[in-house]
């Protein structure tokens, strides 16, 4: 029987046991996981969908700029876990790497030479003035010829001599004995000439060109000469005087204004002449002449 009186011995305190739903967590080390612990989600982790999205544009980045910005684009902003030992990577988790120094030698500085001189372009010539010869009766047959063009006939001749086209001007030089003149040829618009024929008693030279190979320049407005002839008159001429001295045939002269192409025939006489005539310079003239003649602004 138990004395009341008697106190009892204290009791040992027990050590409670651990309830799994009041019970303090175990601390585990600093970036590690006990077995049997649920993986708390990533600061920052995105669902599944957008993981995948951002994984592509990471993925298109990192092809073109490389992995570190990477990092930049997913926005993983988890805390580095301190530890004695590396951590290793999970297979879902990029590693920067570290980029290593080229050490490849320094480029050669720019070439300070001067840059090569472009070729200057050059347009090819003008065919050179076509040039026949020939005696007696003859039929001269050219290429087609459309354009405007002088004709140059000499001949050492001693009785009559003609020289004909097939084009609209027809009959170019009809002259008894030598003969020296320029004519003009295809002034008209669709004027064709394929052919020249030729009358005289003697050796003759026939030559073909352009205007600005064969027509007699007077840049000053002012133009003299003997025969027949196609002269470009310069200046800035309203009137021209015309003379011809020493002459017993025909005296002719056609001229065209080269700004507006108004013209036509100046004069037409017998003989000798002297006057002024209406013609606004620069200008395409043909004189038709057995003297001596001038042109010169009025």
């Amino acid at each position: 029987m138990t004395d009341p009186t008697t106190p009892k011995p204290p009791e040992e305190p027990t050590e409670p046991s651990a309830n799994p739903l009041t019970a303090s967590p175990v601390a585990s080390p600093v970036g590690e996981v006990l077995p049997g612990e649920p993986l708390p989600p990533a600061k920052g982790q995105r669902s599944s969908w957008r993981a995948w999205a951002v994984g592509g544009v990471a993925l298109v980045i990192a092809l073109c700029g490389g992995g570190a910005v990477i990092g930049a684009v997913t926005g993983d902003n988890k805390e580095p876990a301190a530890s004695d030992s590396p951590v290793s990577a999970s297979p879902n988790t990029l590693v920067p790497t570290t980029a290593v120094p080229s050490t490849a030698a320094p480029t050669a500085s720019p070439s300070t030479a001067e840059p090569a001189a472009a070729a200057p372009t050059t347009t090819p010539p003008a065919p050179k003035p076509k040039v026949i010869k020939g005696r007696g009766d003859d039929v001269v047959r050219i290429p087609e010829l459309t354009d405007l063009a002088v004709v140059k006939f000499v001949c050492r001749c001693s009785s009559n001599t003609m020289l004909r086209s097939d084009g609209p001007e027809g009959l170019l030089v009809n002259e008894i004995g030598a003969y020296t003149g320029k004519r003009w040829i295809n002034l008209e618009d669709g004027a064709l000439t394929t052919q020249f024929e030729v009358e005289a008693a003697g050796s003759w030279t026939l030559t073909i060109g352009s205007i600005d190979q064969m027509a007699t320049k007077a840049t000053s407005g002012k133009a003299s000469g003997k025969g027949d002839d196609v002269v470009v008159l310069g200046g800035d001429a309203t009137a021209v005087k015309i003379t011809h001295s020493r002459g017993s045939s025909n005296f002719v002269v056609h001229a065209y204004s080269l700004d507006s192409g108004e013209g036509g025939l100046l004069v037409n006489e017998i003989g000798g002449y002297s006057g002024v005539q209406p013609l606004t310079a620069p200008a395409l003239m043909q004189v038709t002449a057995d003297g001596n003649w001038t042109i010169a602004p009025a």
